[in-house]
């Protein structure tokens, strides 16, 4: 397996994470905040719009597959989504799993990092090729 493809898979996949999770919280907002530790009943729209969110995100991963600008752009956000949701938990505004949440993040966003940069023979990924890739593979 090529690293463009190894790159591509893992930036699927986390693409996909964002989307089912996305779509959970626009969904089923009251179900998916039960799911995770918070026994939350009130106003959904912040919930609803953390959901919507999620699926632009992985909209945008799922371009990072086309376009590597994006990949690196959403590296930055799951750094400061561990960043985020390490503070709120510490602070005690949010249940364990929260924590586990910033964990979960803060893996994908290096999984993408080694995947992108394992993929070029120079790393950093080879910028805005084409997922079919300029040096053929």
């Amino acid at each position: 397996m090529t690293g463009r493809v190894t790159a591509n898979l893992v930036i699927g996949g986390v693409a996909v994470y964002d989307l089912v999770l996305g779509s959970a919280l626009l969904l089923l907002p009251l179900e998916t905040m039960r799911l995770f530790g918070w026994d939350y009943r009130g106003p959904v729209f912040f919930v609803e719009q953390s959901g919507l969110f999620l699926m632009i995100l992985g909209a945008a991963y799922a371009a990072g597959i086309l376009n590597r600008a994006f990949a690196w752009f959403l590296v930055g956000s799951k750094a400061a989504a561990v960043v985020f949701l390490t503070g709120e938990y510490l602070t005690g505004k949010a249940p364990t799993t929260v924590l586990l949440a910033a964990a979960v993040d803060g893996l994908m966003g290096l999984s993408v990092t080694v995947a992108v940069l394992r993929e070029s023979p120079r790393g950093g990924g080879g910028g805005s090729r084409a997922i079919s890739g300029a040096d053929g593979q």
